[in-house]
């Protein structure tokens, strides 16, 4: 594995800090290559993440890395990142590198510049290719937000994005108010409309360009309902808590959703033909 400055940056983050315990998970995952070697529908999971630690008091910075193994007789597919912080009185910038450590030659770069006093930011995305010894930045983004404008309610935010290899402009605008959302892709042309009714959300979407629909139904579950069943002919553990929610596509597919925290389960099943 070849030594890196991102590799040099996560280092330094973990002696000179506090060293967190590391998350580990393991997921399902049923459409998953159950060849010689695999794990099968299993996906054990490892993510840890550096306190953030102060540099002379000029940068903050914090590493990490998340690791999955799929198959046990390769090296766990494991990404490492690293970032550094620098805060002044009206701004901040901060600069992250993403590499694949089974592939240390490419690091994903991402370099954020945040205005505190009118909400608004930029964002390139970009890489660093170490073999040839280049960068380059792929896309630009925009984001500003303007509150009450022309004196209504709510809050208006601008998401402009250029594709700097094709020359592509694109943007996103939304408008929120209290339980109500709207939002609008320009290239896309899509519609989308977030209504929120106590603990349950609705938000339909609609695709001009592509003709599609779909529609979202969330529904936050009851926090930390757990009941138990035993008897001598049955067991039953019922484990009620997080975010449930339903993605309806006609004609395509039909998804349900549970998620709580770093659980997440997605079944999806199709309806292309059906309906």
């Amino acid at each position: 594995m070849k030594t890196t400055g991102l590799f040099f940056l996560a280092g330094t983050v973990v002696v000179a800090g506090k060293i967190p315990s590391p998350d580990i998970s393991i997921g399902l995952n049923f459409d998953h290559d159950t060849a010689e070697g695999s794990l099968g529908a299993a996906v054990p999971q490892m993510t840890w993440a550096s306190e953030e630690i102060s540099v002379a008091d000029l940068f903050g910075v914090q590493g990490g890395f998340d690791s999955t193994l799929t198959n046990i007789r390769k090296p766990p597919v494991t990404n490492v990142w690293g970032e550094a912080k620098r805060f002044f009185s009206d701004a901040a910038v901060a600069i992250r590198g993403d590499m694949n450590a089974n592939e240390a030659e490419v690091v994903n770069l991402n370099v954020r510049v945040n205005v505190f006093d009118n909400a608004a930011g930029v964002q390139l995305l970009g890489a660093a290719d170490l073999k040839s010894k280049s960068v380059g930045f792929q896309t630009l983004l925009g984001a500003t937000s303007v509150d009450e404008p022309l004196g209504m309610p709510g809050k208006v935010m601008v998401n402009p994005k250029y594709d700097l290899v094709n020359k592509v402009p694109d943007a996103t605008v939304g408008y929120f108010v209290k339980d109500t959302s709207l939002n609008c892709n320009v290239r896309q042309q899509k519609f989308s409309l977030s209504q929120v009714f106590g603990k349950t959300k609705i938000a339909p979407t609609i695709s001009t360009k592509t003709k599609d629909v779909s529609i979202v139904v969330a529904r936050q579950l009851p926090e930390g309902s757990v009941s138990t069943t035993i008897t001598p002919k049955d067991f039953s553990v019922t484990y009620v808590r997080g975010n449930l929610a339903t993605t309806f596509k006609p004609d395509d597919s039909l998804a349900v959703q549970w998620s709580d925290g770093s659980w997440d389960a997605t079944i999806v099943a199709p309806l292309d033909g059906y309906l």
